[in-house]
């Protein structure tokens, strides 16, 4: 199942489910909190020695309720958090040894608009800018460094429809849809800073933003699964870009499916390929969430919330896919993916790990010679003082150095700093 998003006036949005009468299907991504280790029976045991744990509204650190996604600057002097039920991005600064301290937090005022529903951002390679999507303003939200190196707010993209009337599945909703970001779930930027992609759950699209030569973020158009050509996009959840840039690779949770553009010199998209649960051999891929390549483009991974698996795919010389293993709760001696809902690889590939919010675990996998994956070991919020600040893994992130593992959770309000060895 897609992870839950408490959100304002205590609307739990769930999937198929109506709220107040709104019948649109939606997606959510959910969140872990950092997990402690147990007894692992796997012969061969990741080494994850928990560094440090922040909470929110705990020792004056603010903007971790909900916490989403957490991502370092490219210089790593600073790790920036989207957090869906404080509608925040919060900033910590990091120290020599890796130890974070909190610095601000942004959310939404007379000033500030675009964060309500926070839940993913991307950062400019330069670092000087970070965007945030929200799944409740339908935005996308600018931020900039000063002259002193501080981000402030610069602006919001969006549609300017109130999240009401957008999860009202109104044909006049659909009219008023420009710009594609209803329900923004996630965003991808290419490496040369020249692009932007954002998947909307409500919308059914990935959008196209370009960034022209003055800094300007300019819409240029949206890809919808109403096109001519099914693309899978239902309820678009999750937006990747390969390593070269020349794919872009777009979860879609509804339909059970994976769709991969090919992108141009230009920054135009042509569909590649569409990848399907249960056709071409590919199991266990239902309600994809989080999607990863590894640094080397040739593997793909998917972390599926109702298939409680992890799935693997190999890319060929031509850019096509073929699936080759999903490793799941339903095979034996296997645990730890109940709601699997995002997977990241170490900077050299060698590990896979995936944060599953309804087992609340994090599971670390080996990278075999032949692309396939091995659990190594299941850390999960069991046995432990305070679980409650444990639950809901939203997502996992590996320092460039390979060095840390962040967690986040949403049902704990924490980030899980973890040294890897």
């Amino acid at each position: 199942m897609l992870k839950q998003l408490r959100c304002r006036k205590n609307y739990h949005w769930t999937l198929s489910l109506p709220i107040k009468n709104y019948q649109l299907i939606i997606i959510f991504v959910g969140f872990i909190s950092g997990c402690a280790s147990t007894h692992s029976p796997y012969s061969t045991q990741e080494l994850m020695r928990e560094k440090q744990v922040l909470e929110d509204n705990e020792l004056g650190v603010d903007g971790l309720g909900g916490a989403r996604i957490a991502e370092l600057t490219p210089d790593g002097s600073q790790l920036l958090v989207a957090s869906g039920d404080d509608n925040s991005l919060a900033i910590f600064d990091i120290d020599s040894d890796f130890k974070l301290s909190f610095n601000r937090v942004f959310v939404n005022n007379s000033t500030i608009d675009g964060l309500d529903g926070a839940v993913s951002l991307a950062i400019s390679p330069d670092g000087r800018r970070v965007y945030v999507v929200s799944f409740y303003d339908s935005a996308v939200a600018i931020f900039e460094q000063d002259e002193h190196g501080s981000y402030q707010f610069i602006r919001s993209i969006r549609d300017g429809l109130p999240y009401d009337e957008v999860f009202s599945d109104k044909e006049s909703v659909k009219k008023k849809d420009k710009l594609g970001l209803l329900g923004a779930y996630d965003i991808a930027i290419t490496t040369d800073n020249s692009q932007l992609f954002v998947a909307s759950v409500a919308s059914n699209a990935v959008s196209i933003f370009d960034i022209n030569k003055s800094g300007d973020v300019v819409f240029n158009h949206a890809i919808r699964d109403s096109d001519n050509t099914e693309y899978g996009l239902g309820g678009a959840v999750n937006v990747i870009i390969t390593p070269n840039n020349s794919q872009v690779i777009v979860a879609g949770f509804n339909e059970n499916a994976i769709t991969i553009f090919n992108r141009n010199a230009n920054g135009a998209l042509e569909h590649s390929q569409t990848l399907k649960n249960g056709k071409d051999g590919v199991k266990n891929m239902i309600e994809p969430q989080g999607l990863a390549m590894s640094p080397d483009g040739q593997y793909l991974y998917s972390a599926c919330g109702g298939g409680n698996a992890v799935v693997v795919f190999a890319r060929n010389e031509q850019g096509r896919y073929s699936y080759i293993q999903s490793i799941s709760n339903s095979d034996d001696d296997v645990s730890g993916f109940g709601g699997a809902g995002s997977v990241t690889t170490s900077p050299d590939g060698s590990r896979v790990f995936v944060a599953s919010e309804s087992d609340n675990a994090v599971v670390s996998l080996a990278k075999l010679n032949d692309g396939t994956l091995k659990v190594l070991s299941v850390f999960k919020s069991e046995g432990i003082k305070k679980p409650d600040e444990r639950n809901g893994a939203a997502s996992v992130y590996v320092t460039p150095d390979g060095k840390h593992l962040l967690v986040t959770t949403g049902k704990g309000d924490s980030l899980i700093v973890y040294s890897l060895h």
